[in-house]
């Protein structure tokens, strides 16, 4: 078991398990769009991203794995400030037909833009 921090709550899981895995343990929501268990775990919209103390870049919650010890901050403003340019990254490549798309109001990546504060991608700072 390695026992990890997330946010400030301290949780035992299992060896190999993800920052993910520890933080839905501590009841701490990471924002995902790529990610589905044991399926799809390759980080590739790091939307996930959170920082670990003692390493310089961030890291993808769904993909890293937990040492002893470890401790996570998901909220900072360096990591939500990423998340905002990964999903403004997204949208810029988005073919932006919410108004007609069956999936508005239920799209995950409309909801993350829309938590996020990503509302207008030519205003938006």
């Amino acid at each position: 078991m390695c026992k990890v921090t997330i946010d400030g709550v301290a949780v035992e899981v299992p060896e190999g398990s993800t920052i993910l895995d520890a933080a839905k343990l501590a009841s701490v929501d990471i924002p995902t769009l790529c990610y589905m268990a044991k399926i799809n775990e390759i980080g590739s919209c790091r939307v996930c991203v959170v920082e670990v103390e003692g390493q310089d870049g961030l890291a993808a919650a769904c993909n890293t794995p937990v040492f002893d010890g470890m401790s996570v901050r998901t909220a900072t403003p360096r990591a939500i400030s990423a998340r905002r340019q990964n999903v403004k990254t997204i949208l810029a490549g988005h073919r932006s037909e919410c108004t007609t798309c069956k999936r508005s109001g239920t799209c995950a990546l409309q909801n993350l833009a829309n938590s996020l504060g990503v509302a207008d991608l030519e205003r938006d700072p």
